[in-house]
């Protein structure tokens, strides 16, 4: 049994998505409460996405729990005010991780939405 663990987890190592080494070219959409969207372009060697994205000031993180955030572009959500929260896409499909642990790949595209539970 621990066998057939330690080899499915050698395999989940090595088949996981690696972050690429240098320039990547990749698009944030950013769309606020009001509906209205933000597309910024960018070009970095980083290899998360959200580190980099409050590098840049577009996410914020103080005073949220470790690894989450709380306002993007300068805007607000706060579950426990109006059950709002900043969901993560990549592409149109709903992020299976947090943005802290999203790899950044060239060529993609990612949205920050504004969203109400």
């Amino acid at each position: 049994l621990v066998a057939v663990v330690a080899a499915l987890m050698a395999v989940y190592f090595l088949a996981r998505p690696q972050a690429q080494e240098g320039g990547k070219t990749f698009t944030v959409v950013v769309v606020h409460s009001d509906g209205s969207e933000k597309t910024i372009e960018y070009t970095t060697d980083a290899e998360t996405l959200g580190a980099f994205l409050e590098e840049q000031g577009l996410i914020d993180s103080q005073g949220a729990d470790p690894g989450m955030f709380h306002s993007v572009d300068g805007e607000k959500a706060d579950w426990n005010e109006n059950r709002s929260y900043w969901a993560l896409y990549e592409g149109e499909n709903y992020a299976n991780q947090g943005i802290f642990d999203t790899l950044i790949t060239d060529g993609a595209v990612f949205k920050l939405v504004y969203t109400l539970g």
